[in-house]
């Protein structure tokens, strides 16, 4: 996809930094003549959905047919893959169409994955939750340029190649550059922006409304953006989050925008790791110095994972670039850091394949080529640098950590490929009635907070920009005060007062009791996100620990049981003898707020789930213990 090998390590060095890489262009296009496409408005049939990985009822799946080309919707057609949830109050009273960002990103997996919650937390359940794979994504005609197997080589490419291994891959990098328009040629004019808000138009048509709802996540508010200009009259609500806005930057604001976002959210990890050495195994005195001396090392000589592929400096900055989306991440990348010290480095490889879609049989899913194609056919990515090595030096002082590696030349090469040269970005310009949110993070390292407050002035009058004080990339799914707020607009097109500011959730801390009451239970520590995720758990409701012990439900119950009343805290009370089925309480004499709940998962139940190792991170035949303490005013 890139035009050049010099492009191409740039692109490489920065990809994974951003949700987009690069920002568009000060020139604007308008909108392409397009033809009737009434023949292309018909009934979405649902169904029970079927294959790999298909989601259960009461998910439902269907399809609709689109133009490939809208100027010339008589010629060849395409199939967009919708998943939904259908609303559980009766006939819907309105779709919620949903992108999930990239662009690139599966919509149909932002729905299988985080549907349920989304319906529970914003209080959809009289709607229609829907997700699609954009024209190009995975399952409506994905778009793969080269194969699995040279995707992991190209994904990491080593630039100063230290051996004959290094030197082989690096001599392929040209052929791959040109491999997307190699295979797709023209055709990928057609995986544009507006062909994609058009897509969601007659999604819309096909699911019967006059109007529809849309969640964006990243660049999926720049498309929603779109959809509301170029069909003002059929928008009943938007909520966009972690807003993307490209249009009029200039080429120094495409590059610095973005570095200065990841460089702030890498100090803020840095400051967490040195402030809570106890959370944070990537121990330091100089935590900067530690990392640029393990990127170096890796640099020099890549180590093999259990895998048998290399990990090298390129897999420890897309692992790092991953980590700074949340911190959620921050300890998971601490761990990684530190086994990588020790000559580990399985878990630094495992978080890069997550960042770029690559599953635990080797396959990846269609984002890293999708993304360059549709952005670039969106007209992302025009503008030439001039003066490089200028650039360059404001780069490197604002980002010395993503961009230790770049070169001037890199800067001033054109990254999208000649096919592309004569596409215009779009601009966003709403002139409708309908509610607007625009969720702005201060801490957002992938679209930075001067984005959304652009979105929210070319969205129109009734759009509200809401400012969130927290880290990360994304909040509606994280953030419970965001969440309401979203709930509240599509629900009862209520917009939130000027000025709103949503800080981040605070867990539950670990109360003061809680070491003597849990001492000596035994077992095996499991990380506690994964226990949260296993068990349904937030850290904003309960503190949780979790332990892997050996033995069978009933087995493992008498030995905490014991342990607990040992301890001082006597059974107090349960809906249900059998601790798998419901929690079982155990209550200090001495203080009415001390209260541990118990809740077993068993070897069955784990084993079914692919919780034990190889697949899973559990010791093979144990039970699953969760201790927790819930709040009473929770």
């Amino acid at each position: 996809m890139r035009k050049s090998r010099k492009a191409t390590k740039m692109a490489i060095s920065l990809a994974l930094l951003a949700t987009l890489v690069g920002c568009g262009s000060s020139d604007s296009g308008t909108a392409a003549p397009v033809d009737d496409v009434s023949s292309f408005e018909k009934t979405i049939e649902w169904s029970t959905c079927e294959g790999k990985d298909a989601p259960a009822v009461p998910f439902e799946c269907g399809l609709v047919t689109v133009p490939l080309d809208y100027r010339n919707a008589g010629d060849k057609s395409i199939e967009i893959a919708l998943v939904r949830f259908p609303a559980s109050e009766g006939k819907a009273k309105g779709i919620i169409l949903t992108n999930p960002g990239g662009p690139g990103s599966s919509g149909f997996d932002l729905i299988t994955g985080s549907g349920r919650d989304l319906v529970e937390d914003l209080g959809l359940s009289s709607f229609d939750l829907v997700g699609f794979d954009p024209r190009g994504v995975d399952r409506s005609g994905g778009l793969k340029c080269i194969s699995d197997k040279e995707r992991d080589q190209a994904l990491y490419v080593d630039y100063t190649p230290d051996n004959a291994s290094e030197k082989t891959i690096f001599e392929k990098v040209d052929r791959w550059d040109t491999s997307c328009g190699t295979k797709y040629g023209d055709a990928m004019l057609n995986y544009t922006t507006e062909f994609i808000a058009r897509d969601m138009d007659l999604i819309r048509a096909g699911m019967g409304f006059e109007k529809l709802n849309f969640l964006g996540i990243s660049y999926g508010t720049y498309l929603g953006g779109i959809y509301a200009t170029l069909f003002p009259d059929r928008v009943e609500a938007m909520v966009l989050d972690s807003a993307f806005d490209p249009q009029g930057d200039t080429p120094e604001q495409e590059n610095m925008t973005q570095a200065e976002g990841f460089e702030k959210a890498f100090q803020n990890w840095m400051k967490w790791c040195e402030e809570s050495k106890n959370n944070c195994a990537f121990k330091s005195d100089d935590i900067r110095g530690a990392w640029v001396l393990l990127n170096d090392q890796l640099d020099k000589e890549s180590i093999v994972a259990s895998d048998g592929r290399e990990v090298n400096a390129a897999v420890m900055r897309t692992a790092t670039s991953f980590a700074m989306y949340g911190d959620s991440w921050w300890s998971s990348l601490a761990d990684a850091l530190h086994s990588a010290e020790k000559g580990e480095v399985d878990d630094l490889q495992e978080m890069a394949d997550l960042s770029n879609g690559r599953d635990s049989d080797g396959s990846y899913n269609t984002e890293t080529d999708a993304f360059p194609i549709i952005g670039c056919a969106s007209g992302f990515n025009m503008q030439e640098v001039k003066n490089g090595k200028e650039l360059l030096k404001k780069l490197k002082a604002i980002s010395p950590t993503f961009y230790r590696n770049v070169e001037a030349s890199d800067l001033e090469e054109q990254y999208c490929e000649k096919v592309f040269l004569e596409q215009e970005i779009l601009d966003v310009a709403f002139s409708g009635d309908a509610p607007i949110v625009i969720i702005g993070g201060k801490n957002d390292p992938a679209t930075p907070f001067r984005w959304s407050e652009e979105m929210t002035s070319n969205m129109g009058k009734n759009a509200t920009l809401v400012t969130f004080t927290g880290e990360g990339h994304g909040q509606v799914t994280e953030s419970r005060c965001v969440a309401k707020i979203a709930g509240l607009v599509f629900t009862k097109k209520q917009l939130p007062k000027e000025g709103t500011v949503c800080k981040p959730d605070v867990p539950v801390a670990q109360p003061s009791w809680w070491s003597g009451a849990v001492a000596n239970i035994g077992g095996t520590s499991v990380d506690t996100e994964l226990g949260n995720y296993y068990f349904s758990f937030d850290s904003v409701d309960a503190f949780t620990q979790y332990k892997a012990m050996p033995g069978s439900t009933t087995s493992v119950f008498q030995t905490v049981s014991r342990q607990l009343t040992k301890n001082g805290y006597a059974f107090s009370e349960s809906n249900d003898k059998d601790p798998t089925k419901a929690p079982q309480w155990f209550q200090s004499p001495n203080d009415e707020d001390a209260f541990v709940g118990v809740i077993l998962e068993s070897p069955s139940a784990l084993a079914k789930n692919k919780m034990y190792a190889p697949d899973g991170e559990l010791p093979g035949g144990t039970t699953l213990v969760v201790l927790y303490y819930w709040p009473p005013s929770k």
